[in-house]
């Protein structure tokens, strides 16, 4: 008989990445853990811990036969037969009535943990889009020369710190990234005066993670260092920390790196 069965792409064990199938991933699980959960297991487990909370404090009492009612019918001459028959009847109907509320009760909480797990599954697809770009950034970065720790800087700037500074300064102020380190003074002094004409813009520097306001004052030029965007205010003087007289000079300025996308 041919060896069909025993050729190794169908041997058990070993990973299943190989040979034909080579390039494909390991497949993940999903009936463990939070992460890999099946929907419906979520759904399910959430709905059960609502159910018990509802049975804990808000219980549906079971419905009883009513024989007070039966008795009193046979008080009042009614034919035994009678008299059980319409207190079960009776039984029958609010029996019915508490199933159909139960059954709304279920529905209910059903619901509100298909949101809740909705509510879980969308938060963690943003958190993991956001992480994708966020790598993305520091990659890009670190292919640019920044240090790691400078990368991430730039990655929480772009994901976060540039949208609150263009909402608190203008998006016609941000300057974007200094690609050189400020305190290397003779780096300084080549590349301050090529910012001239962006006296007013407000960069951003992954070196020391600080917004970096440049000025003029009486022609010299300088940075002015906020911590933050909430430290900035428009009522301080012009004023720079690092200071360079400005000399005719061809206007140079790399350009801030791209948003990047996962």
């Amino acid at each position: 008989m041919a060896r069909i069965l025993k050729r190794p792409m169908f041997n058990r064990g070993g990973s299943s990445n190989q040979g034909i199938m080579e390039g494909l991933v390991d497949r993940t699980g999903y009936a463990n853990g939070s992460d890999n959960q099946s929907y419906k297991d979520m759904v399910m487990q959430k709905a059960k811990a609502n159910q018990e909370i509802l049975n804990e404090l808000a219980p549906v009492p079971k419905t009883s036969l009513g024989l007070g009612q039966i008795g009193s019918n046979l008080v009042m001459g009614a034919p035994f037969k009678q008299a059980l028959a319409k207190g079960y009847s009776d039984y029958v109907s609010r029996d019915d009535a508490r199933l159909a509320n139960m059954a709304n009760i279920n529905r209910t909480s059903v619901g509100a943990a298909m949101q809740s797990v909705d509510r879980e599954r969308a938060a963690n697809a943003k958190n993991n889009s956001t992480l994708a770009i966020r790598n993305s950034f520091i990659a890009k970065s670190v292919e640019q020369g920044y240090d790691l720790p400078e990368a991430q800087r730039i990655a929480e700037y772009q994901l976060t710190t540039k949208t609150d500074l263009q909402n608190k300064v203008g998006r016609n102020r941000v300057g974007g990234l200094i690609d050189f380190d400020i305190a290397n003074q003779k780096e300084l002094q080549k590349r301050l005066p090529k910012l001239k004409d962006q006296v007013g813009m407000y960069f951003f520097d992954p070196f020391d993670g600080k917004i970096k306001l440049l000025t003029n004052k009486n022609g010299v030029l300088g940075f002015e260092d906020f911590n933050s965007v909430g430290e900035i205010t428009f009522a301080k003087p012009d004023v720079g920390s690092a200071t360079i007289e400005v000399e005719p000079q061809q206007d140079i300025f790399s350009p801030e790196i791209d948003d990047a996308s996962p």
